[in-house]
């Protein structure tokens, strides 16, 4: 079940995973006062493959904005990164080039700013394309709780930070590595270990991990005792909660985390460690809008959050829930269905991995 399956160790490679991800899917607190407003339409509109390129359409099938790009982001904050004749810019959702082609690439907005890459490194634009932060950043990615992490080079040394969004660092470059925040703190690595710190930068959870991820539910999953230890669940004072002995496992997302037993099965639990589901599972999956995809006997279903099957298992691959509609594939194409397991878009699309796994990553991490 790859479509959904976000392993523990793709995880914590952090923002650096995260933006070679979203960066790879494009390609195929007030403002401040100057800061020009632009009134833009947040319509849901869902990525589609045909013949090669890629468009949008609603949750009726209608063809939206052509696919005519060489490649799409989602929309967020009512802006799309697309990739035309090798450039990354962006449209609104009435097709619009409102922020034409001029970057290397381009990632999601997040808080009125995203992140784009010229000549190798990394800056800031608003919404009407005006460049905010100058592109002297290493590697950036998007904006949370008011901050980014960021990473500069000097010497042929690496460090990261937390920048706000006139490109200032707040939290001075000083780590090995650094997440986004998340419920008010954010995973950092150093001297090799990794730790939690709060928005002033204080270390309060101490660097002590092998690995770690951000919060979610209250929760962070760490990894201990190195390469080849165990997953757990910590709270945010950084008490263990879900005890360390699992292989491997997922983000919580609506109160249910997948892991990972020695026997290699998956089982289902809740924030406090306790399985929900009393069955084993041969993959991981996630919950978002109450139901996760599963699969039986090689096909692709869901379930609720009893575990009961409530759309039976009859497609190859089947993608989380986001505002009531799934992406599942029928051999090489795509169609969308409802929560009651109806077709809204009859599978004529071509399926695309990279969509599927853009969709997951952004609505179970930044939603």
């Amino acid at each position: 079940m790859s479509h959904i399956r976000i392993r523990f160790l793709e995880v914590i490679k952090m923002k650096r995973m995260l933006i070679l991800i979203l960066a790879l899917l494009t390609i195929c607190a007030a403002c401040h006062r100057e800061e020009k407003k632009t009134a833009l339409d947040n319509k849901f509109l869902l990525p589609v493959k045909q013949n090669g390129k890629f468009g949008y359409c609603d949750d009726k099938g209608n063809i939206v904005i052509p696919p005519t790009y060489d490649g799409v982001a989602i929309f967020s904050e009512g802006l799309a990164a697309v990739q035309q004749n090798g450039k990354a810019g962006y449209i609104d959702t009435k097709g619009n080039m409102v922020i034409p082609p001029s970057f290397s690439t381009g990632l999601i907005f997040m808080e009125g700013r995203a992140a784009v890459e010229k000549d190798g490194k990394w800056g800031y634009i608003d919404q009407s394309g005006k460049m905010v932060v100058k592109p002297d950043l290493a590697a950036t990615f998007a904006f949370r709780e008011g901050l980014a992490s960021a990473i500069v080079a000097k010497e042929g040394i690496a460090r990261a930070g937390f920048i706000d969004r006139n490109g200032d660092f707040k939290i001075k470059p000083q780590y090995d590595d650094a997440s986004h925040f998340s419920e008010g703190l954010a995973a950092v690595k150093i001297d090799g270990k990794h730790g939690y710190i709060d928005k002033t930068g204080a270390m309060v959870i101490p660097a002590s991990y092998y690995a770690s991820a951000m919060f979610h539910d209250g929760r962070a999953m760490v990894k201990v005792n190195g390469k080849l230890g165990n997953i757990g669940f910590i709270d945010k004072a950084g008490k263990e909660v879900v005890e360390s002995k699992y292989r491997d496992g997922t983000n919580f997302h609506e109160g249910i985390a997948a892991v990972q037993l020695p026997n290699n099965k998956w089982i289902l639990i809740d924030t406090n460690g306790k399985q929900i589901i009393k069955r084993e599972f041969d993959t991981p999956t996630i919950y978002t809008e109450g139901l996760a995809p599963v699969m039986i006997d090689k096909k692709a279903g869901y379930m609720d959050t009893k575990g009961d099957v409530v759309i039976k298992p009859q497609f190859d691959a089947g993608s989380i829930f986001v505002n009531g509609v799934a992406m599942v594939n029928v051999g090489d194409k795509c169609g969308y269905i409802n929560k009651k397991g109806e077709w809204l878009i009859k599978p004529e699309y071509e399926w695309d991995q990279h969509t599927v796994d853009m969709i997951t990553s952004f609505y179970t991490s930044f939603k």
